[in-house]
This record gives C-alpha cells, sequence and structure tokens, in this order.
C-alpha cells in the first residue's frame, strides 16, 4: 500500500474519524448522565480511591474501607484533581427498608423499573458535580480508545475504512457506552490497550526501531498501572519483536530483552510497594481476607465454568447495566453473537486463502486468549464473568472483528454500512428506549 494511498489531505483523512470520535463522545456523554451516580460496578470504591488521593497525596492502603486500594493507581492520579468533597447518593431501601439484594436480575424492556443499589431521583442533576466531572473526564479517555483503535486498524492494512470500521465496533458496543462512561480504570486500560495495539501492529508492519520499540514498552507499563488485567499485553509485543523477519537472532534477542527490562524498571516501584505492604506483588493474598466475603473458590471443571461464566461472560460483553443486574433482551446478545460468528469465519476463510496476514492474525489472537485466561483465573476465587476485565482487549477483538468480515465473500459496502448503522442505532435504542425508561421512568 503506497503512502500516497494512506496520506492524503488533510481535510479529507480526518473527517470520517472526527465525525466517529464527536459520535463516540455524545454516545458516552449521553450514558454518564442517564445512568445514576454510583449504579455501575464498583464505581463508589473507585471513587473513595481518588478521594483519598485527592485529600492526603498518598496511596491508601488495601482494606475493608478502600477496596479498590490494591489496583494500581494511573487512573486514580488521573481524576484525583476533581475528587473534590461532594455529598453522596444514599443507598436505596423500600417500604420496608430493606436494601436491594445483589444478584437479583431484571431485563430491559420488561416494564419494570431498573433494580437500584443507590437512590435517584431528578433532582440528582443539580448534585454530585465532582463525580460527574470525574465521569466525563473518563469519558475523554474513552474516546481516545475509539481514535487508537482507528490508527492500529488503518495501519494493520493501509486503509483508513478499516480504522473505522474497527473503532466503530468500539464505539457502538453497548458495554463500552456503559462502562467507558462512569468512573472506573477500566476505561483507561482500555484506552492503552488500544494504543499499545497501535504500537504492535506498527512493529509487525514496520519493524523494530528503537523510538517505537520504548513507546511500545511505556504504553504496555502505563496500561498494567492502570489495572493489573493488562498484564497479559508484553506477550504480543515480545513475539513481535521474535518473529521480525530479516533481522538476526541475536538482535531480536536483545530488543527483546531491553523491552522487557524497560518495562520492568517502570512498575517496579508500584510491585515493590505491594511487596512491601501486602507480601506479594499484585496484594492476591490479602484479599482473601479484606474481601473475604465474595471469595468463593471453585475447580475449573465446576458447573459454573461449564454454564454460568462463559453465558454471563459473553452477555456482558456485549451489555449488561448497573451492578450487572439489568440486561437486554436475549435476542440482542443473538444479534452479537451471530457477528461474531461471521467475523471468525472470516478471519479464517480469509486466512486460509491468504488475502489476511498470518503473523499479524496470530499476534493478535494472543490478546483476547491471554485475556479470557487472566478473567478465568480471578474467576477460580472469585464469581466475577463480567465481560469488562476483557476490555484491555476489546480493541485487538475489534480490528480482528473488522479483518474477519471484510474478508467474508460478497461482504460490500451495503453490508459494511448496514452493520455499522445498525449497532449503533441499536445502542440508541437500548439507551433511549430502555435504560433511560428504566432509572428514570
Amino acid at each position: 500500500m503506497s503512502s500516497a494511498r494512506v496520506r492524503r489531505k488533510g481535510p479529507e483523512r480526518s473527517g470520517d474519524l472526527i465525525a466517529l470520535a464527536l459520535i463516540a463522545g455524545f454516545l458516552l456523554v449521553s450514558w454518564s448522565v442517564a445512568v445514576p451516580i454510583f449504579e455501575a460496578p464498583d464505581e463508589p470504591h473507585h471513587w473513595l480511591f481518588a478521594r483519598y488521593l485527592h485529600d492526603n497525596k498518598q496511596l491508601p492502603v488495601f482494606t475493608k474501607e478502600l477496596v479498590e486500594a490494591n489496583s494500581p493507581p494511573l487512573y486514580y492520579i488521573l481524576i484525583a484533581p476533581l475528587a473534590s468533597e461532594t455529598e453522596l447518593p444514599a443507598v436505596f431501601v423500600d417500604k420496608d427498608g430493606k436494601a436491594t439484594p445483589f444478584g437479583v436480575n431484571v431485563v430491559l424492556g420488561d416494564g419494570k423499573p431498573a433494580l437500584r443499589i443507590y437512590r435517584n431521583d431528578r433532582t440528582d442533576f443539580g448534585k454530585y458535580w465532582p463525580i460527574r466531572a470525574a465521569r466525563l473526564v473518563t469519558a475523554i479517555i474513552s474516546v481516545l480508545a475509539v481514535i487508537f483503535t482507528y490508527f492500529a486498524g488503518r495501519e494493520a492494512t493501509g486503509q483508513r475504512a478499516m480504522g473505522l470500521r474497527a473503532a466503530a465496533l468500539v464505539a457502538f458496543l453497548p458495554q463500552f457506552s456503559f462502562r467507558g462512561s462512569q468512573v472506573s480504570n477500566d476505561s483507561l486500560v482500555m484506552t492503552l490497550g488500544a494504543l499499545s495495539l497501535y504500537f504492535v501492529v506498527r512493529l509487525i508492519r514496520r519493524g523494530f526501531t528503537w523510538p517505537s520499540g520504548l513507546l511500545a514498552g511505556a504504553i504496555i507499563a502505563g496500561a498494567y498501572l492502570s489495572k493489573i488485567n493488562a498484564i497479559f499485553l508484553p506477550v504480543p509485543l515480545g513475539l513481535t519483536l521474535l518473529t521480525e523477519q530479516g533481522r538476526p537472532w541475536r538482535q531480536r534477542v536483545l530488543h527483546l530483552v531491553a523491552m522487557a527490562s524497560f518495562m520492568l524498571a517502570l512498575v517496579i516501584p508500584w510491585t515493590l510497594r505491594n511487596i512491601v505492604l501486602y507480601g506479594d506483588p499484585f496484594a492476591k493474598n490479602i484479599m482473601y481476607t479484606v474481601v473475604s466475603s465474595i471469595v468463593v473458590k471453585k475447580p475449573i471443571t465446576s458447573y459454573y465454568f461449564r454454564h454460568t461464566f462463559p453465558v454471563q461472560l459473553s452477555e456482558s460483553f456485549v451489555g449488561t447495566f448497573g451492578w450487572m443486574n439489568l440486561w437486554m433482551p436475549s435476542w440482542m446478545y443473538v444479534l452479537y453473537a451471530t457477528v461474531g460468528f461471521l467475523a471468525v469465519g472470516g478471519l479464517v476463510w480469509g486466512c486460509a486463502r491468504r488475502t489476511i496476514d498470518w503473523r499479524l492474525t496470530l499476534i493478535l489472537l494472543t490478546m483476547p486468549f491471554l485475556n479470557l485466561l487472566i478473567v478465568i483465573y480471578i474467576n477460580l476465587s472469585f464469581n466475577q464473568p463480567q465481560g469488562r476485565y476483557l476490555f484491555p482487549a476489546l480493541p485487538a477483538i475489534a480490528l480482528l472483528a473488522a479483518l474477519g468480515l471484510e474478508a467474508l465473500p460478497g461482504w460490500r459496502g451495503f453490508a459494511r454500512l448496514g452493520l455499522l448503522a445498525g449497532l449503533l442505532g441499536l445502542n440508541v435504542f437500548v439507551l433511549s428506549a430502555w435504560l433511560i425508561p428504566a432509572y428514570w421512568g
């Protein structure tokens, strides 16, 4: 692909991306306003971390009062300046004085109000502005994930259209709009995952240079310092370096060792802090004491992993809202599953016909595969079948899906446009016709 085809005039080159970024931003802000404050998984705990950092100018210690304090600090450092004191929503109680139980679900569109963990009413729009400001910054961070996914897709194929399709698959996913607009470190790890993807693809296409390699290492270290489930990202980078063609093995190994040492140097201060405070790099062992009430150990052969885990993980990757208690109708998940199967079929077809690069595909596939292994490992000790844990790999999944769909026989302009328009319409429909009435109707 010639540079002339990729590097067109500025407005022509960037207009579609700007439009997509604006649409993604509008969706994220709309979801942020529509979802009541703290009506998202662990949002109050993320806010408490930022509040502590704002007031004390130091990282908190992992306790039962600060259950997110074992998380890496990068996201909280970004939003801490906004985390000033504000009133907080009260826990929701019914007429009998009972709080909403966790684990009870409502399906959107059933005509039932959403189950609330926290109280909300229409006067809330004049309250909680520090939290709303943090949500807005989080939404901006999430828009960057869309932009970086675009650049990764363009770099992979030399085509702006491929970048736009991959980025749109991220931007229009309901769970992305929901999770990317709440106070949570999921947004930053996803954005840095997208930027890591871009640099990995760039190194695959253009070969190793020290500036690109060091930037890739710094971004991957930043992703890990945003959320631990990004720990797999050095693997695709390492595979990229080791499989580079036309370079002696000695240089490949040198580059790998240099990048690994560089990333380790960036994460070692926070890692050593954990070892000193908690006895291990991930504060894993103390979790069994601090959050003992949610520890549920189980073998990989259990019914949970054969049924509950795959079903709820896949559904919540597409869209599950509130505290995992507000689900979309089953036909929506079937629709997304159909798109996914088509993408996988197209990817296999394209690789078999060698219209899709094998090396690129295999390296990209390591991202969702290794991310899934991490989620499985978490669920050996906790019941956490939450699709958001796969979000560090979401940009790679979107790029693989875009490559697969494009490889399908007969996949042309109408199908491309129809799919993306349909996914955008579905996102808006879920928000406006179902989620808003469920919380505010």
